[in-house]
């Protein structure tokens, strides 16, 4: 055998152990699939979120969860959702180096009104933090598999659980509108629902989204 080739094989085989090593440490396969809710009979689901896409200017999108419709709402160099107010307008928080909160009807993008990031009486100083309340949902990633419960103790339901690499988690989740279902956002970007009576697989809403914040 040539010097050539058996320097090769060396090199591939180097190649292959320190493959064999990064998936036995770290784990390699794909994260996991989901059926379409609108494509694949998924159930159907009131509710809007708002979420940031990233680009040439930051913009801040509103997706309606009964239509499957997104909406472009606004777009700054510096901008990203607050929070939804009592009256189901957005918070916007836009600005660099200007910073101030717009006011955003999301039915038609109109800013009704700003506010300063800033306005209200620093934190402890109405009566002190609020009392910890014992979480509806938990998420647990540990060793390739995911799991969402709903509630505590022997009633406690597992909504989810799902094999998935070791780096795969939920970054978010709540309760949708209907009370039956949790919503998840995934370190994959995307936005899932899954019922609350863990008796079906969690359903892909939309993807390629960030920091989604629901109604």
């Amino acid at each position: 055998m040539k010097r050539e080739s058996r320097l090769w094989l060396l090199a591939a085989g180097a190649v292959a152990m320190v493959v064999a090593v990064v998936v036995l440490v770290f784990g390699y396969n794909r994260p996991p699939d989901f059926p379409d809710m609108y494509a694949d009979g998924g159930p159907s689901i009131s509710g809007t979120f708002a979420y940031l896409e990233y680009g040439p200017e930051d913009c801040v999108w509103v997706f309606d969860v009964a239509t499957d419709d997104a909406r472009e709402l606004y777009c700054d160099n510096w901008a990203w959702p607050e929070s939804w107010d009592d009256d189901g307008n957005l918070r916007v928080h836009a600005g660099n180096g200007h910073e101030q909160v717009l006011i955003v009807d999301p039915a038609t993008g109109d800013i009704v009104g700003t506010t300063d990031p800033w306005d209200g009486p620093p934190p402890g100083d109405e009566g002190g933090p609020p009392p910890e309340e014992v979480p509806i949902l938990r998420s647990r990633s540990n060793d390739g598999r995911v799991t969402l419960t709903h509630g505590t103790g022997p009633d406690a339901v597992t909504v989810v659980d799902i094999e998935a690499p070791r780096n795969y988690s939920f970054y978010a989740y709540g309760l949708t509108d209907d009370g039956n279902h949790a919503w998840v956002y995934d370190s994959e970007d995307r936005v899932l629902v899954a019922a609350l009576d863990g008796e079906s697989e969690p359903w892909l809403v939309t993807d390629g989204v960030s920091d989604p914040i629901w109604r």
